[in-house]
């Protein structure tokens, strides 16, 4: 029964074997490409750091802003506490 599939495919197998490190290395290279591709495109790539970075900027800008407007108000509301008797 073995023996029938390899006569079948005897060319085919031979084809394969004579190749074999082209196909081994052209699997390598997908897995290379695949891995790029999830690099650049993924979860973690670099798109995602580079918005993360300019999210956190925005954020530090807006922290500042709040912060001047905090003290802004607290000095009015203690102008007010003044004011009272």
């Amino acid at each position: 029964m073995i023996e029938k599939f390899f006569q079948k495919y005897k060319k085919s197998i031979r084809l394969i074997y004579i190749n074999r490190v082209v196909i081994i290395i052209f699997f390598i290279l997908m897995i290379i490409g695949a891995y790029t591709g999830y690099l650049l495109f993924g979860t973690n790539s670099l798109e995602v750091l580079i918005s993360v970075k300019d999210k956190r900027t925005s954020l530090q800008e807006n922290v500042q802003t709040l912060q001047y407007e905090n003290a802004k108000l607290q000095k009015q509301l203690f102008e007010l506490k003044g004011l009272e008797p």
